[in-house]
């Protein structure tokens, strides 16, 4: 345990300067976010736009098209826009592939010189994995609140604390499960940039198709096993109530993923 602690607080010190860089662009995000929709929501905009949207869009938002063209929507939007996500499975990634680089630049060596086991590397990534997408996540947070006391306007239906409060658990999830896969990815590598490069792809491959299911019916078999398949950011607009399966399955596959880079990690030579 202290070895894990030690190799953890560590990697918090290379970690530092990415993690309040993240942070702090995603909250400054969520407050803008809170400033477009109150602009649409005092210029009426949220009327006047649905006949611009393209075809496809409207295709894909379905039901939850009037949800998302809201002001609790568009202000709640930074938690489920692609761009975001994209970063913080990044961030996930770079955390969870840290054991490959760790081999390739030789540290390891010098870890692993001192009494400390192997797992203490694997519990440290994973930690990380759960950890800094929960800090990140928490910034966003005080940044929708900020906005929302800045910025929004009298009268302005607000997202209530419960919708935003479930994005953020579900797009956590989300995190937890790609970095457990990444985890694995990196255990079983030698180099941090070819982990990475094939945990990013995978990553890629699961979104794209994810979203194809989302207008084609033939995909939808398939992207159930996506990880992606399990962040319902539509039916938590729509004011369905999280739904703890997507939560307990996203949870198995983070933790599938770190068991698999122990084992891994365990048995290989370094």
């Amino acid at each position: 345990m202290h070895g894990a602690l030690t190799l953890l607080r560590h990697s918090l010190g290379r970690l530092r300067w990415l993690l309040a860089g993240l942070a702090l662009v995603l909250a400054l995000f969520q407050v803008l976010f809170v400033g477009l929709a109150r602009t649409l929501y005092l210029s009426a905009g949220f009327t006047g736009l649905p006949p611009f949207l393209p075809p496809f869009f409207r295709q894909l938002a379905g039901e939850a098209l009037p949800a998302f063209l809201s002001f609790a929507g568009v202000a709640s939007f930074g938690y489920f826009h692609p761009a975001v996500v994209a970063a913080l499975c990044a961030l996930v990634i770079a955390v969870a592939t840290e054991p490959a680089g760790e081999i390739e630049t030789r540290f390891l060596d010098l870890a692993l010189v001192r009494p400390v086991p192997r797992v203490a590397l694997i519990a440290r990534s994973a930690a990380l994995v759960v950890l800094l997408p929960a800090l990140v996540l928490l910034a966003m947070g005080a940044g929708t609140a900020a906005g929302l006391r800045w910025l929004a306007p009298a009268g302005a239906p607000l997202p209530e604390t419960r919708l935003v409060a479930s994005l953020a658990a579900n797009l956590w999830a989300l995190l937890a499960c790609v970095g457990g896969l990444a985890l694995a990815v990196g255990a079983a590598s030698r180099r941090r940039a070819a982990a990475g490069s094939i945990a990013g792809i995978a990553a890629l491959a699961l979104f794209l198709v994810d979203y194809l299911a989302r207008a084609w019916e033939p995909a939808r078999t398939i992207a159930r096993l996506s990880p992606f398949h399990y962040y319902r950011a539509v039916d938590l607009l729509l004011g369905r109530p999280l739904d703890w399966t997507h939560l307990a399955a996203l949870a198995a596959g983070g933790a599938a993923g770190t068991v698999l880079a122990l084992v891994i990690f365990l048995r290989r030579d370094l």
